[in-house]
């Protein structure tokens, strides 16, 4: 009886190096486990009555609203580890038509809210 030899579940096989096996099937993990969690969050807010929200705008939108206060966007672009300013600034402008965040302006910043 030969024993076979496991094959990792790896998201790049000719990445692999026999040192880091289970470095990548940790990194196929991780993709796998975004991906759904993004599918569920579209699907609670589709059934929550919101159909045309992205992954990004959601995350946006529960930012904003942590914790009650008002947020700038250089807060909730650190918070979400988003680099790029127009990627949250674009989700802002969304969620500020649909209704579900405000925003006022302090001095020279604008501060969102829900």
């Amino acid at each position: 009886m030969s024993v076979k030899k496991k094959q990792p579940i790896v998201s790049s096989s000719h990445l692999v190096s026999e040192k880091s096996i289970e470095l990548s099937e940790l990194e196929y993990g991780l993709i796998i486990a975004n991906n759904a969690f993004n599918r569920w969050i579209e699907r609670c807010m589709t059934a929550s009555g919101m159909p045309d929200l992205n992954p990004t705008d959601i995350l946006i939108l529960h930012n904003v609203n942590h914790r009650g206060r008002a947020k700038k966007v250089a807060d909730i672009c650190f918070n979400l580890n988003i680099e790029d300013t127009h990627t949250a600034t674009y989700s802002l402008r969304k969620l500020v038509k649909l209704g579900l965040v405000e925003t006022e302006k302090q001095g020279k910043e604008n501060f969102f809210s829900t």
